[in-house]
């Protein structure tokens, strides 16, 4: 059941990110969409899913410091992939404003489906 919600998490948190990146493109079209969605399922399952399991030890609906967990998190991975693409100039990342809206928007999105999903209280602890 567990596995389920990750996977539920996962996929539209997904979904979510692709489409929030493919209106902001301007290019909303079936063959990218699939391929985006497929590359974030990745990138949130190598990176996101392990502060998910992390942060659910103690588990705390819509809580605006594991926004700001994911926010960091996410940020440091965009700013990985923007330095492997361009390692030349490693400080010019920061003047470039989509890292800052992709980094809280899809933190943002990750955060709200891992609330509605797995910040769920076990029963023993609701008694």
């Amino acid at each position: 059941m567990r596995v389920r919600r990750y996977l539920y998490t996962l996929i539209l948190s997904s979904l979510a990110a692709t489409c929030v990146y493919m209106i902001n493109l301007g290019y909303f079209h079936y063959i990218p969409l699939v391929a985006v969605t497929i590359i974030l399922i990745i990138c949130y399952a190598i990176f996101a899913i392990p502060v998910q399991v992390f942060l659910n030890r103690n588990p705390k609906k819509f809580n605006f410091k594991y926004l700001l967990i994911y926010s960091f998190a996410s940020f440091l991975v965009w700013y990985i992939f923007a330095i492997t693409n361009n390692a030349d100039d490693v400080f010019s990342v920061f003047e470039n404003a989509a890292i800052y809206f992709y980094s809280i928007t899809f933190a943002a999105i990750f955060w709200f489906w891992d609330s509605v999903f797995l910040q769920i209280k076990s029963n023993k602890e609701k008694v």
